[in-house]
C-alpha cells in the first residue's frame, strides 16, 4: 500500500475536532494513521509527511487527495438516473441481465463507485442483499464512507436506503471466493464482476483520479468458472467489445447499440 494518512477538514481541526466515529473506524480497520490537521493546507501536509495519499474527512464525504494534486471522492454517479428510470417503469439492461428478483443474494466482486451496486441494491429492496468487494483500500475507504453519509436532497429515502443496505468488504475477490468454497451451500444467488477497462471510453476527472487506485487485475477463467460453482442463479461479466475475448460464457447480451455487453455463465 501506498504511504497514506488521513486527517480532518479545516474546521473540524480548527476546533480541535478528531475523526468522526465512522472515519476513525476506517482508519483502524485499514491501519491509516491519523495526522493532525492543524490548519495547514493539504499539500503542505502531503509533503509534511511524505504522502502519497491524504484522505480528508470532510462534510458527509472522504476526500482522496494525491500527491500530485488529483482527488476524487464519493459520487452515485449512474445509479441516480438509472434508478430514477426504474421507479418510473423502465427496464434496466443489468437488472434484467442478472435475472434478480426480490430477496436474492448478489454478490458484487468489483464495487469501485458502487454505481452498480446501488442500482441492484434498489432493484432488490429490502427483501434482498448484496456484498460488495473492493480489493482497493482507497477506493473501499471512499466510497464505503460515501454511502453511508451521502446525503444530496434530490436523492430519494429509497435510493438512500438502497445505499445503505450494501455491504461493502475490503477484500481481493479471488481470496473472498476461495474463502466461499468452505461453505456447505451457495451463499449468493447471482456473482457480479465489472473488471477495470484499461482503456476507457471517456471519463471525468474524478474517475481518472479513482482510476490511479484501480485494480487491473485479469478476470481468469479459473476464477470465472470458480464463481459458477458457489452461486445459484448465474455469474454476470460486463465487458467492452474486445476486452474479455480470453473468457468464456454461455451466453453474452447486449452490445448491438453499445460497446458494452455481459457474459453470462450459469450455475454449475
Amino acid at each position: 500500500m501506498n504511504n497514506w494518512a488521513i486527517t480532518t477538514s479545516k474546521s473540524r481541526g480548527k476546533h480541535n475536532l478528531g475523526l468522526s466515529e465512522d472515519a476513525q473506524r476506517l482508519a483502524n480497520e485499514l491501519k491509516i494513521p491519523e495526522i493532525a490537521r492543524d490548519n495547514k493546507g493539504i499539500g503542505k501536509l502531503i509533503e509534511q509527511y511524505a504522502l502519497d495519499i491524504l484522505l480528508v474527512e470532510e462534510e458527509n464525504s472522504l476526500v482522496a487527495h494525491w500527491q500530485d494534486g488529483q482527488s476524487f471522492n464519493y459520487h452515485p454517479g449512474m445509479s441516480v438516473p438509472r434508478i430514477k428510470h426504474i421507479k418510473d417503469g423502465d427496464s434496466d439492461m443489468l437488472v434484467d441481465v442478472l435475472g434478480i428478483a426480490s430477496g436474492d443474494r448478489v454478490l458484487d466482486c468489483t464495487m469501485g463507485m458502487a454505481s452498480d451496486a446501488v442500482t441492484i441494491s434498489f432493484a432488490l429492496g429490502p427483501e434482498g442483499s448484496i456484498t460488495a468487494l473492493e480489493s482497493s483500500p482507497v477506493i473501499y475507504a471512499v466510497t464505503g464512507y460515501g454511502l453511508k453519509h451521502w446525503n444530496w436532497q434530490q436523492e430519494s429515502k429509497a435510493m438512500r436506503q438502497a445505499m445503505g443496505r450494501i455491504v461493502p468488504i475490503c477484500c481481493k475477490y479471488e481470496t473472498y471466493l476461495q474463502e466461499l468454497r468452505e461453505k456447505e451451500e451457495p451463499q449468493y444467488d447471482v456473482i457480479y464482476f465489472d473488471p477495470m477497462f484499461e482503456r476507457p471510453i471517456m471519463e471525468s476527472s474524478g474517475i481518472a483520479s479513482l482510476r490511479k487506485a484501480a485494480d487491473y487485475a485479469p478476470l481468469t477463467q479459473e476464477i470465472l468458472e470458480l464463481a459458477g460453482t458457489l452461486c445459484c442463479k448465474r455469474v454476470v461479466v460486463k465487458h467492452r467489445e474486445g476486452t474479455l475475448k480470453h473468457l468464456h460464457f454461455d451466453k453474452i447480451e447486449g452490445g448491438k447499440y453499445s460497446t458494452l455487453s455481459y457474459g453470462i455463465l450459469n450455475a454449475k
